[in-house]
């Protein structure tokens, strides 16, 4: 059975550029200073090694140790863990969106639409599926960062998903179109959008955050976030279904 009302937090948070076991010790206490009891705890982009310093350093395999601390995590705080770290299979390197579940379940994306800009197409093997997460009885589309420009592998078929959600290292200078492109993507859908930037610096790379929930409409739900922090927002599922019923464009024509 579905859920009526999903709360879902956002963990906006500076990522230290060459320390897995840092990160992941700040996280927890991120999210053990949280007493927010969500259903979803939604971490950004390569977060416990930041984005540049997964090019320099070996990636995980998968049931290791930042996914044994996703599963303790979401244990410990009863809600599922999510975020992208780089998985090495089979001697190819994916950056991987694992959605931990607190039972243990794992439920994953690659990203599909690496961005070669940055050299991401030498350190990543593309993905080759979208995927939707299905989770108390909401169907999630999941996608990274870079993903977010291509409206195509984000196209909402039936059966319909519910909720987008990002996980992304978005830097300061193209953050106009990160705000843009997120109620885009939320009002083409008729979909919730949870997206979690990282914030602070690497480098002299700078990252605002400005992570955010979005309603089906394009209203966001909260303001951008600025800061490191948690927060959280519940999304109703049968506000979502009243307002495709009403207008409801995404059924093809007859």
């Amino acid at each position: 059975m579905k859920k009526e009302e999903l709360s879902i937090s956002l963990v906006q948070a500076n990522v230290a550029f060459d320390s897995v076991e840092g990160n992941l010790s700040h996280l927890e206490e991120l999210l053990e200073r949280d007493s927010s009891e969500s259903d979803i705890y939604l971490l950004p982009e390569l977060f416990n090694t930041g984005y540049r310093n997964a090019f320099h350093m070996k990636a995980e395999k998968m049931g290791l140790y930042t996914t044994r601390w996703m599963k303790q995590m979401a244990a410990r705080k009863k809600g599922a863990i999510c975020g992208s770290v780089a998985i090495d299979e089979n001697g190819q390197v994916f950056n991987r969106m694992l959605f931990v579940e607190p039972s243990g379940t794992i439920q994953y994306y690659d990203k599909v639409n690496v961005f070669a800009f940055s050299g991401e197409d030498k350190m990543f093997s593309a993905g080759q599926k979208d995927a939707i997460f299905e989770y108390l009885g909401w169907r999630i589309k999941a996608i990274i960062c870079f993903d977010l420009r291509f409206p195509e592998s984000v196209r909402n078929k039936a059966p319909y998903f519910d909720l987008i959600v990002c996980s992304a290292h978005w830097p300061s200078p193209r953050i106009q179109a990160w705000d843009t492109l997120i109620p885009a993507r939320a009002i083409e859908n008729q979909s919730y959008f949870a997206a979690t930037n990282r914030y602070g610096a690497e480098g002299e790379a700078m990252y605002p955050g400005h992570s955010v929930v979005i309603d089906f409409k394009g209203t966001p739900m909260i303001p951008a976030l600025k800061e490191e922090c948690i927060v959280t927002c519940k999304l109703k599922s049968s506000e979502l279904d009243q307002f495709r019923a009403s207008f409801p464009f995404l059924k093809p024509a007859l």
